[in-house]
């Protein structure tokens, strides 16, 4: 159960994997006021980041850093721009963000700066966690939101490595990110950690991903769960769990991998419901949508069941 409720008018910003995105996507059909999906730059194209997830941070660390560099606490690293191919990247970006002058990486951070800033002004801080195999760049330290990409560790060989992160490192990291929370942000401001239902895509160590995602989610959740606990004002969503209890049709994309809007949307209403946030989508709207999905899947078992069949 919530252990406090959040008001229709309140601030939210979210931030962490990909499912922070649909969280932001459900919130804002809902009327919820969603600060984290209104970026005012048109840097690296930041409006389009609710289609993109430019700005994903998968892993804790990098989740922290972000919050570090935004409250003032450490100043970004200027080693942290790296030229490529003539251009410039951003190494604490996604692999996706535009290259381009050293002006404008520049000029992009100190707008990114701003925008996580909103963190602190923000009523409701949601945290999405992801996973715990992050890479790290040796030369400064600090944790990248995804594998280097083939280029840069091609032209940078021994710069990045690959850390697992254990359940005593995640807490402490997610300890840190309330306590920056509380310290620069609103005075009653709340969190609510949640761990993505999305899977790895693959796995940098040497145990089939399958595993390597059970694990990853299992330490998150064990880190989390410890966390709400302790920290007063700091609440576990079971978004997880839904999906993995749940009827499977239901939950996964094609891909196995992603969950539908579907399910999104269930996790949604009942994540509004216990928190009192806003309005739900309707019954009869939801159970329309179900047997929308059940009816594609049948029919794509169906066309299956006929190929196997003809072989």
């Amino acid at each position: 159960m919530p252990s406090f409720q959040i008001p229709s008018d309140a601030k939210i910003f979210a931030l962490g994997s990909c499912f922070a995105r649909n969280i932001e996507r459900a919130l804002l059909n809902l009327g919820a006021q969603v600060t984290s999906a209104e970026p005012e730059s048109d840097l690296m194209e930041l409006k389009t980041n609710l289609n993109l997830g430019l700005l994903n941070k998968y892993n804790p660390v990098s989740i922290h850093q972000e919050l570090e560099w935004a409250a003032g606490v450490y100043s970004f690293p200027e080693d942290g721009f790296v030229q490529l191919r003539g251009k410039y990247i951003d190494l604490y970006l996604r692999n996706q963000a535009p290259s381009g002058s050293i002006e404008l990486v520049h000029n992009r951070r100190q707008k990114l700066k701003q925008y996580f800033a909103r963190a602190f002004d923000a009523d409701l801080v949601i945290l999405t966690l992801g996973l715990t195999e992050t890479w790290f760049d040796r030369q400064t330290r600090l944790a990248l939101t995804e594998t280097p990409s083939p280029r840069l560790r091609k032209q940078e060989p021994e710069r990045f490595g690959l850390k697992l992160l254990a359940y005593p490192e995640c807490l402490a990291v997610l300890q840190s990110i309330c306590t920056l929370l509380k310290r620069y942000g609103q005075p009653s401001v709340k969190v609510v950690i949640t761990i993505s239902p999305v899977a790895l895509e693959r796995t940098y160590t040497d145990q089939d991903v399958i595993v390597a995602n059970m694990m990853s989610k299992s330490t998150l959740r064990s880190a989390a769960g410890t966390l709400s606990s302790e920290v007063d004002g700091v609440d576990y969503f079971p978004s997880y769990e839904a999906a993995m209890i749940s009827d499977p049709n239901l939950v996964w994309m094609g891909d196995r991998r992603n969950i539908t809007d579907w399910m999104v949307t269930q996790i949604i209403k009942t994540f509004t419901q216990r928190y009192g946030i806003t309005s739900v989508p309707t019954p009869e709207k939801q159970l329309i949508q179900a047997q929308e999905i059940l009816k594609t899947r049948w029919k794509t078992t169906q066309n299956m069941l006929k190929q196997l069949s003809s072989k």
